[in-house]
């Protein structure tokens, strides 16, 4: 799934209106969503040091400074999704990053291309021994359909010299969609909440 755009979340909160249901200096409690609907609704609630976004697409808790909304205000609805996602409250390390990333088998199928293509520049195969490896690699590691499967695929490949004996430094993660989005809700969610205040 493609990473939601500022114009694709906008369109999907076009018709929200805001509930102030407690608006006491941090201590806040705001409900976002279309009338009569729950679809794609959320609410934000602070209290001082956390933020919680709550709702249709997921749940989160964010730790930082007194007021969260002085950490997250943006006029022009920028996002800073990796430097927010180390904010993240969770029980584990792990559950922080499940929370917000998710295993990319794509962006690892590319990587890995581009390393066997670096080989076969560096390295002058007879078109037998080429056709092997390409052949190797297609049922090895393009046709692995999961995280499991591509990981053991990477780890025990060698076929004619190539192998991906230092491939796992690179970054094999992306976004989650609804973390994302939930980034925009709450930029959005403020800059709304700032404009009924005045």
């Amino acid at each position: 799934m493609t990473q939601p755009t500022l114009e694709k979340f906008l369109d999907d909160v076009k018709h929200h209106e805001i509930t102030v249901y407690q608006n006491n200096g941090v201590y806040r409690h705001l409900t976002f969503q279309t009338p009569f609907t729950n679809d794609m609704h959320f609410n934000i609630t602070t209290v001082p040091g956390y933020l919680m976004i709550t709702g249709d697409m997921g749940a989160l808790v964010f730790f930082r400074c007194e007021d969260m909304f002085r950490f997250f205000r943006s006029d022009e609805l920028l996002i800073n999704p990796s430097y927010w996602g180390e904010k993240i409250q969770s029980t584990t390390y792990e559950a922080k990053d499940v929370s917000f990333l998710e295993f990319d088998i794509d962006e690892v199928k590319n990587l890995a291309q581009e390393d066997l293509d670096d080989f076969l520049a560096d390295n002058e195969l007879s078109n037998e021994d080429e056709g092997k490896l390409r052949d190797e690699f297609r049922r090895k590691i393009l046709c692995s359909k999961n995280e499991l499967e591509i990981r053991e695929a990477v780890n025990n490949f060698n076929c004619n010299g190539f192998d991906f004996a230092e491939f796992w430094g690179v970054e094999s993660r992306k976004y989650r969609y609804h973390y994302i989005w939930l980034c925009y809700a709450i930029v959005w969610g403020i800059k709304k909440f700032d404009e009924v205040s005045q």
